[in-house]
């Protein structure tokens, strides 16, 4: 079996993850697309379906979903909890000047659009400060066409990952030209539990995919390793097994809302222009072609008549609810961009918590699993670093935001709060977990921090400025 044969479960998902990847892109991708997404008119011509497909209209909810659930989740920064071995590295966790922060965010991009991403992490060719440091790599669920595993002492352990990678090289015969190339890269769990990559490239352009370069071991202070550490991200923590995009059902409506447009669209330019009619006209023939216009003069016979095309009836009006109706549908499954906001009253924040606790539970869920995926290639990273006996023993994790509503703890609650703590019913470390919950505090700063940071203040600060004392009274 060749290198570059997917496994079965890899042809039954792609079908899902181009449609997401197509939908996420927008207008362009689902008309090239083609049939997939749009019917064809019954006997029509390229021309006339090119026509009837470039009329509609493409509301792109996905992008606009996962752009809303990510930037929900990263309100606030994240905070790594690494060994100070670690810390350095986290600017550039990738080699190409990605640092942590970001990388979290294009995977967890990745995970609620596809539902799947893998990450490698690898050891560097060159030595920085005296070392070689590891460093992630990310594929894309495309790009991971076949896995393995085996039951290893109780546990279902990776024992083999394909990898597609392009990498690019110049041409031998043009200096400005440069070659993308196919090739695969083979991560394996040998028989006797040592870790392995092997490379495979065509031999010519029509020959089969075949080893390229030496078999590496790659080494832990001069031992092999016993595992593979290659990690899935997922929508529920790390999965083998592929796992359904989580907005998929959203992207089946967002195409279902394009055909209704498609159509309506189509109707409108049928129905809507006007159109002239005439009968019992005189004459024939080729000179016949009727022209319109203020000087223009039809002659018609004693029966003849003339007027103007009028369309009646609920057809577009069946069309428009429907795009409607999947509007709605939208928004429920997430598409909060979309949704109509009450208008008669303001909802209480308690409402506001009910309505969104479905969604949300949801999306806390892909946060608490990408807690866990990230913390577990930090801890990989440390381990490969360390002097720890396993990833396990490592002390590292990542904390996302989770407090997505973010409603804002109001002027009167703060101040009870503070009469609170003078009068002593609370301790400071409460006052400031208020603070911070109730959207007040600075990002990641503990109760101790901030101390600290008070006493470090002048004793007597300076007097409010009259801009302050004038809003003060405002308030009053």
């Amino acid at each position: 079996m060749p290198v570059n044969t997917p496994r079965t479960e890899y042809d039954d998902a792609s079908k899902v993850w181009q449609r997401m990847r197509d939908v996420n892109a927008g207008r362009d991708a689902v008309i090239k697309g083609g049939e997939r997404y749009t019917p064809k008119l019954p006997a029509a011509t390229p021309t006339v379906q090119a026509a009837y497909t470039n009329r509609g209209n493409f509301y792109n909810a996905l992008r606009r979903t996962v752009t809303g659930l990510v930037g929900a989740v990263f309100q606030r920064a994240p905070r790594f909890d690494v060994p100070s071995r670690v810390e350095p590295w986290l600017d550039d966790v990738t080699l190409t000047h990605v640092n942590m922060t970001a990388f979290s965010l294009e995977a967890t991009t990745e995970v609620l659009l596809m539902g799947r991403l893998g990450v490698l992490v690898e050891l560097a060719l060159t030595v920085t400060d005296g070392e070689q440091r590891p460093y992630l790599v990310s594929y894309t669920a495309e790009n991971v066409i076949n896995w393995r595993t085996s039951n290893i002492n109780g546990d279902d352990v990776l024992t083999l990952v394909v990898l597609r990678e392009y990498p690019t090289e110049l041409d031998d015969s043009d200096p400005f030209k440069v070659n993308t190339i196919e090739q695969y890269r083979v991560l394996t769990l040998v028989t006797d539990g040592v870790y392995t990559q092997q490379l495979y490239r065509k031999a010519d352009q029509s020959g089969d995919f075949e080893p390229y370069g030496e078999r590496v071991t790659p080494l832990r202070r001069g031992e092999p390793l016993a595992f593979i550490p290659f990690t899935f991200l997922a929508p529920s923590y790390a999965s083998v097994p592929v796992q359904e995009p989580p907005l998929v059902d959203l992207a089946n409506i967002s195409l279902a809302h394009w055909r209704n447009s498609v159509d309506h669209e189509a109707g409108l330019h049928l129905l809507a222009l006007p159109t002239p009619y005439v009968s019992g006209m005189k004459g024939g023939g080729d000179d016949s072609i009727l022209q319109i216009g203020p000087s223009t003069i039809w002659m018609l016979s004693e029966n003849g008549s003339a007027g103007m095309l009028e369309y009646s009836g609920a057809g577009m009006k069946s069309l428009e609810t429907a795009l409607e109706a999947k509007q709605h549908q939208m928004a429920t499954l997430g598409a909060k961009l979309l949704e109509e906001q009450p208008t008669l009253a303001a909802e209480t924040a308690t409402a506001v918590l009910a309505r969104h606790a479905g969604e949300h539970a949801t999306l806390r869920t892909v946060a608490e699993a990408m807690e866990e995926n990230l913390g577990r290639l930090l801890r990989i990273m440390g381990w490969w670093s360390g002097l720890e006996p396993t990833p396990l023993d490592v002390s590292a994790s990542v904390t996302l935001n989770q407090d997505f509503l973010q409603v804002k703890a109001q002027p009167q609650e703060i101040q009870t709060a503070l009469l609170t703590l003078q009068a002593g019913e609370i301790s400071y470390e409460t006052f400031w977990n208020l603070l911070t919950e109730g959207g007040w505090a600075r990002d990641n700063v503990t109760a101790e921090e901030e101390r600290a940071e008070i006493n470090r203040q002048p004793e007597q600060l300076p007097p409010p400025t009259e801009e302050v004392i004038k809003v003060e009274r405002e308030d009053e």
